[in-house]
């Protein structure tokens, strides 16, 4: 990975991303979250030689097999430029991701992660939980999770 920088951006700027990756058979609106803008929501960049080439938000969220309230971050919308994927901008990104839930206490991070990502975060030490399940409009994916190791 060459020339690259990971900051915090706000939920606006992550957008154009996750529309144009994550959704792009659906309306633009259809790219902004609940808790885009929480107080306590992370919205994080990676740019190579200055262009944004990758987002990931992060939410105080429990999961939502949760028996009892805990501390987890869900991370939602990670999208890379494809041309770019395998370059380590993603694994850099979800590690940015992980850091900063462990420094606010986190136990966990989890996330609903596409089938054809579920890899990814496999190697990134995510565990996956249950059954796959469908998203309307979006298609196939497991919950998966990874512990802190905070308590």
């Amino acid at each position: 990975m060459s020339a690259t920088d990971i900051r915090k951006i706000p939920a606006q700027e992550t957008r154009g991303l996750r529309h144009a990756i994550l959704r792009p058979n659906q309306p633009p609106e259809m790219a902004v979250y609940p808790g885009d803008d929480d107080a306590d929501t992370l919205h994080l960049g990676v740019y190579t030689e200055g262009r944004l080439v990758g987002v990931a938000s992060l939410y105080r969220e429990p999961p939502p097999d949760a028996l009892r309230a805990t501390t987890a971050w869900r991370l939602r919308g990670m999208a890379v430029d494809a041309t770019l994927r395998g370059h380590g901008h993603g694994a850099a990104l979800l590690k940015a991701c992980m850091e900063h839930a462990a420094r606010q206490g986190g136990s966990q991070v989890w996330c609903n992660a596409r089938m054809t990502a579920s890899g990814f975060y496999r190697a990134q030490g995510f565990a996956q939980r249950g059954e796959p399940f469908d998203l309307p409009g979006i298609g196939p994916h497991h919950l998966m999770w990874r512990n802190l190791g905070t308590s």
